[in-house]
């Protein structure tokens, strides 16, 4: 499992609606990917300011123009050889869009963490994740998919990724 950080870039991220929660949700998920020695990406669109700060320590973002991270040559060599990914980021409805079905017409297996995405207008969000289910994306959550990757509460890291989903804020997650 991959997880993919589309353009949460600190210039577009106060636009969008749920904007802390999508940041919340996203920074734990990428907490536990790293906990976990799972793969993250970031990507951040040329022109719209760099990578929320709490995200930056993930990973160097990969920059791009294209609206579809697959239409970027450095995001496409970085992901080779996965088959499965997480998508989170904005907008919902024009980069994450446009990267899930580019990747679904490769074969690869794409799950959109619905509660860490989203778009200016909530209508542009709620129909772009409708056609991605229309397409045959699976629609997932950061907890759902934290305890995906778990499987088991008696996992090693089990206590450690707890107090990460239970945190209310990045602050508290250290």
């Amino acid at each position: 499992m991959h997880l993919i950080i589309i353009d949460m870039q600190e210039k577009l991220l106060p636009r969008v609606v749920e904007s802390e929660n999508v940041l919340l949700n996203t920074f734990k998920l990428a907490r536990v990917f790293k906990i976990l020695n799972l793969p993250v990406t970031l990507t951040e669109q040329k022109k719209l300011g760099k990578t929320d700060e709490n995200l930056r320590s993930f990973g160097e973002p990969i920059e791009k123009t294209t609206f579809s991270c697959m239409g970027c040559d450095d995001f496409v060599k970085k992901i080779m050889g996965e088959k499965r990914f997480v998508l989170t980021g904005i907008e919902t409805h024009i980069c994450v869009l446009q990267t899930a079905l580019d990747m679904l017409k490769y074969g690869l297996e794409v799950y959109l963490a619905v509660d860490c995405t989203s778009s200016r207008k909530a209508i542009d969000r709620d129909v772009a994740v409708q056609r991605m289910v229309q397409e045959g994306v699976k629609l997932t959550t950061a907890e759902a998919v934290i305890y995906d990757l778990l499987r088991d509460a008696e996992h090693e890291k089990f206590r450690e990724v707890l107090e990460i989903v239970k945190a209310s804020r990045i602050s508290e997650m250290g």
